[in-house]
């Protein structure tokens, strides 16, 4: 009983964002943006690569300006892994950070608290809702994108990077959505307590840009340490999370959630 009110609240919270389709183009927009520029960019490089005279006279001319050849392209791989890993963790926490907001300016709180569901529940819901469509782009595209480019010959140094790796297929599937639940916890709960949009949207900015630091290390660089660290990282973003949602339960005030 317990599990259908919280998938209850959930899809409320989906239905509510299918309401919103310009939004969710964007989202997904962002995502195959990001894929298409910095796949021009590797396939350009791959055409190189398949052409040793044309490939030696570029490194030439980098090497001329100061830059190494090797190392734009590792710099290149790490933004374009480190944007597709945090990238999840940032639309959840826009999807959750107006939540409980919305419902109380739209008067739809006290109607949905009619249900017999504590205020953990309620927040997971809304937390459960707001990552159901930015994981599915999340897995849809970056999977596609991710395992399209490590296919090129001129990526095969980083591999790791593009799903040739445990710890990659864990960060992906497992460590991604996990920071994502971190954040949208935090997010939810800072809905819960602000009084006006504004104020949510500027703390879990806040918030999302200080996390984003220590996810793109863990998910993208740390991919290299093994699959320990990821599943270590994984296990503590849920912990956070579930920890976030407990003291977000009992911070919240009877006439936010009544």
């Amino acid at each position: 009983m317990k599990m259908k009110r919280l998938l209850r609240i959930a899809r409320t919270e989906v239905l509510e964002h299918r309401r919103q389709p310009w939004m969710l183009f964007i989202l997904c927009l962002n995502y195959a943006l990001w894929g298409v520029l910095f796949g021009l960019f590797f396939l350009m490089l791959d055409r190189f690569a398949a052409m040793p005279d044309l490939d030696a006279q570029l490194r030439a001319q980098m090497k001329g300006l100061g830059i190494e050849f090797d190392t734009v392209l590792q710099v290149a791989t790490s933004t374009y892994a480190s944007l597709s890993f945090t990238n999840l963790p940032l639309y959840v926490a826009i999807m959750s950070g107006t939540s409980v907001i919305h419902d109380r300016e739209s008067g739809t709180m006290p109607f949905l608290m009619l249900a017999p569901v504590t205020r953990a529940q309620l927040l997971l819901g809304k937390l459960l809702g707001a990552m159901a469509f930015p994981f599915v782009f999340h897995v849809v595209l970056v999977g596609v994108f991710s395992l399209g480019l490590g296919r090129l010959q001129s990526l095969a140094p980083f591999a790791h990077k593009f799903g040739a790796s445990p710890a990659w297929w864990f960060a992906f599937l497992i460590g991604a959505p996990a920071s994502a639940a971190f954040v949208g916890a935090l997010g939810a709960v800072i809905s819960a307590l602000s009084r006006d949009v504004r104020t949510s949207m500027q703390f879990t900015s806040f918030f999302v840009g200080l996390l984003s630091l220590a996810f793109g290390a863990v998910l993208v660089d740390g991919i290299t340490q093994g699959l320990w660290l990821q599943v270590v990282f994984a296990v503590a973003c849920f912990l956070a999370a579930a920890l976030t949602l407990a003291i977000g339960a009992r911070l919240i005030s009877r006439d936010v959630t009544a």
